[in-house]
């Protein structure tokens, strides 16, 4: 039986058969509208996630306009709880408020006193809306219409998909309370090239006055199905 082995690798020119080769097909590359359907489901498989809120141009938290938010950062909890704490300015002085929601329940931290006392029904941004199953962030990927996928940009170390869109009033208004008021919102979302992630997502809309200032919000998240604990504060 040796003998035969070795006549049949010598009739082969001594060497073995060569190892048969696979054909690797790439993948297709993602359309804008494959990545926001794929960003906007691991939006709702997300059970908690760190936002950090930063605004150039003037929203204000009440319906008197008297405080201007400045920013904001906190944390979401699945299904109706944040934490938040905001920089506001009133009558020129910048302060610092907290937010706690914790079901139909909110409260805030008293201007003068620092103490806990329940959020008046007049304070507008209520941040638990991005994790909102109807009118969250999610949703809104979802009804974003004629979106554009332009060049990939790096968020904190992160290599992100990037996508530009123009969304009606209708469809984005929810989302901020409504405290962005133009008919139409320029909306720039970067979305994790490895996890499917929202990194970040810019909403802009330009001035309502000739000489006014441009209003922007720039929302950043992290911490993505992190851990977190929050409570009422009483």
């Amino acid at each position: 039986m040796t003998v035969v082995i070795v006549l049949g690798i010598a009739a082969c020119g001594g060497q073995p058969a060569p190892e048969p080769t696979s054909t690797v097909v790439p993948r297709p590359t993602p359309t804008a509208a494959d990545l926001l359907e794929r960003a906007s489901r691991r939006v709702a498989e997300t059970t908690a996630v760190h936002y950090a809120l930063t605004i150039s141009g003037d929203t204000f938290l009440d319906t008197t306009e008297t405080i201007r938010l400045v920013d904001a950062e906190g944390d979401l909890q699945r299904p109706d709880r944040v934490y938040s704490s905001f920089r506001a300015e009133i009558l020129g002085r910048t302060i610092t408020l907290q937010l706690i929601t914790v079901g139909p329940d909110s409260w805030t931290t008293d201007i003068l006193s620092g103490e806990w006392v329940a959020a008046p029904g007049e304070f507008a941004y209520k941040p638990g809306i991005l994790f909102d199953n109807q009118d969250g962030i999610g949703p809104v990927m979802d009804r974003i219409s004629n979106p554009e996928r332009l060049d990939d940009a790096e968020i904190d170390g992160r290599l992100a998909y990037r996508i530009e869109a123009t969304v009606d009033q209708a469809t984005i208004g929810p989302l901020t309370s409504y405290l962005l008021t133009s008919p139409a919102v320029t909306v720039n979302l970067w979305i994790d090239r490895e996890t499917d992630d929202l990194l970040r997502a810019e909403l802009s809309q330009p001035a309502s006055e000739p000489d006014g200032e441009p209003t922007t919000w720039t929302l950043d998240l992290s911490r993505h199905g992190e851990d977190v604990s929050i409570e009422p504060p009483v």
